[in-house]
């Protein structure tokens, strides 16, 4: 295990029992696992950034290696809860975002959403259960990065993602049925993917980056 308090620079901070705290916390995760961390804060600040939301000043987490089973006790997992940037944009995960009245702030949550799923397999939202209402867990278990159908937190992002940038109208149900397949080729299609993203990891992470870079401009596709 390595300790870190920043990543890549980005101060992390923990606001679970004192929001808005800004002290600095020793956070753990494998070297492996940070190494990746830094590849996803330079995505996000990439992809944010051409959006006009300048640096990204801090993030909140709920926790990275913690004590129990799992991709959180393998020092692999992130739960984030909150993303600041110098242009004064935030995601919050931690107050709902994803169920939010406000279309521009669930398109914005969905960019966080897509960057994470380029760098990590597994990523559990707010759609995909009542548990993670209010943070975005990413792990690495079952790298490499692609979309499984059979996956039902794939599926419900999917659909999540189809509703939000096209007004599909699609049940957010994680069953990958004929109505997501026909909105996922359209969104393929507006994107400009070519491939499989179900097999390619490069061509579902060349996806990926154009929903965030359509959620950070709350650009419909």
């Amino acid at each position: 295990m390595i300790t870190f308090s920043s990543i890549d620079g980005t101060p992390v901070y923990y606001w679970r029992s004192n929001r808005g705290n800004t002290t600095p916390r020793n956070w753990q995760c494998t070297q492996a696992f940070y190494d990746k961390l830094v590849l996803w804060v330079r995505d996000l600040r990439s992809l944010s950034s051409a959006a006009g939301y300048g640096s990204v000043t801090y993030l909140v987490s709920a926790g990275f290696y913690v004590n129990k089973p799992g991709e959180h006790g393998a020092g692999t997992a992130m739960d984030l809860d909150y993303v600041r940037w110098s242009g004064g944009q935030v995601s919050a995960p931690l107050d709902g975002h994803h169920a939010s009245g406000t279309q521009s702030t669930r398109r914005r949550y969905l960019a966080v959403d897509a960057v994470c799923r380029r760098r990590f397999r597994y990523v559990l939202d707010g759609w995909y259960n009542s548990a993670h209402a209010d943070h975005i867990h990413a792990d690495f278990g079952g790298l490499p990065t692609i979309c499984v159908k059979g996956s039902s937190s794939d599926a419900k992002f999917v659909q999540a993602m189809c509703n939000n940038f096209m007004n599909s109208g699609l049940a957010v149900d994680g069953v990958w049925g004929s109505l997501t397949q026909s909105a996922f080729n359209t969104a393929k299609s507006r994107l400009g993917v070519t491939g499989d993203p179900h097999t390619s990891s490069s061509v579902w992470m060349g996806m990926l980056s154009g929903v965030a870079a359509d959620g950070f401009a709350n650009r419909a596709f």
